[in-house]
């Protein structure tokens, strides 16, 4: 597995708190759901998002980008009305942040990474957009089915279902996904159905209640359900660039201490959104 990194990267984003990225309205029983793909139900960070975090990361001093923040992601302001068309437009070019692996709680341990053929086939088709050859040998588990570390035959229950193993998984996988996240993630990875997964993607997230207090009574004067990605989930995101040097920008900064955390979604005052982030070099 090798990359070109000077042109176009991937980014994992490992997630250190609850994230909330909504979508302002309700759906249902659900005040506040995360953002869905319309057509997969798979949580996602919309580029914009993604975009307004970097542009705030980037103009902290321990980043070092300050100076470059506007030829990175664009003049704010009035100015960027003013300029117009393609000259008010960044040098660096951000995708939205995708799911890769989506922890699940589990009855025989504290909980299970979770993905889908669906998923690792974007992620490979997107690496090799990033100039990175990600070569995996993908199963092909049937409804209530997984592959992973587990006794063939033997049963996984996984929040109210359950899964039996069907084998191991193929070293090139765990080999292509450690490199990405982790050794921590072998004994722990598990590959499920893609009908499957999109039941985990839609029902398993956690909900919490929200409450808003009275100033003078301390009663409840609003009570709201809200969404949010585990800590724990694993997201990426790619990085491609219009002019020279917008990348490698960013890749340098990532690399220096204290910089490789970033704030995405709502919630910020109360300890949400925050990614750990990693440029990602293949194996």
């Amino acid at each position: 597995m090798s990359g070109t990194g000077d042109q176009s990267a991937i980014l994992s984003l490992i997630a250190e708190s609850h994230i909330h990225s909504g979508i302002g309205q309700s759906t249902g029983a659900l005040d506040l759901p995360v953002s869905r793909e319309r057509t997969t139900h798979y949580p996602f960070i919309p580029g914009s998002g993604v975009k307004g975090a970097f542009r705030v990361w980037a103009s902290e001093e321990r980043v070092g980008l300050k100076e470059r923040s506007d030829r990175l992601f664009g003049p704010s302001g009035q100015s960027k009305i003013d300029e117009g068309g393609d000259a008010g437009a960044g040098t660096l070019l951000l995708s939205d942040a995708r799911l890769l692996l989506l922890p699940v709680r589990s009855l025989s341990e504290a909980f299970k990474w979770v993905t889908c053929p669906a998923i690792l086939n974007r992620f490979a088709r997107d690496c090799a957009r990033a100039g990175i050859s990600c070569k995996m040998t993908l199963p092909s588990p049937s409804e209530r089915q997984y592959y992973g570390n587990g006794k063939p035959g033997s049963w996984l229950g996984l929040e109210e279902r359950e899964a039996e193993c069907k084998g191991a998984l193929d070293p090139s996988l765990l080999g292509a996904i450690s490199a990405f996240v982790g050794e921590q993630v072998k004994d722990r990875l598990i590959v499920i159905s893609d009908n499957d997964f999109t039941w985990y993607a839609r029902f398993a997230l956690p909900v919490m209640a929200r409450n808003a207090l009275k100033a003078e009574t301390k009663c409840s004067d609003a009570l709201w359900y809200e969404e949010s990605l585990a800590p724990d989930t694993i997201m990426y995101i790619l990085l491609a660039q219009r002019k020279a040097g917008a990348v490698a920008d960013i890749v340098g900064a990532i690399a220096k201490d204290g910089a490789q955390y970033v704030q995405i979604g709502g919630n910020e005052t109360i300890g949400q959104g925050w990614f750990r982030m990693a440029h990602f070099e293949g194996a």
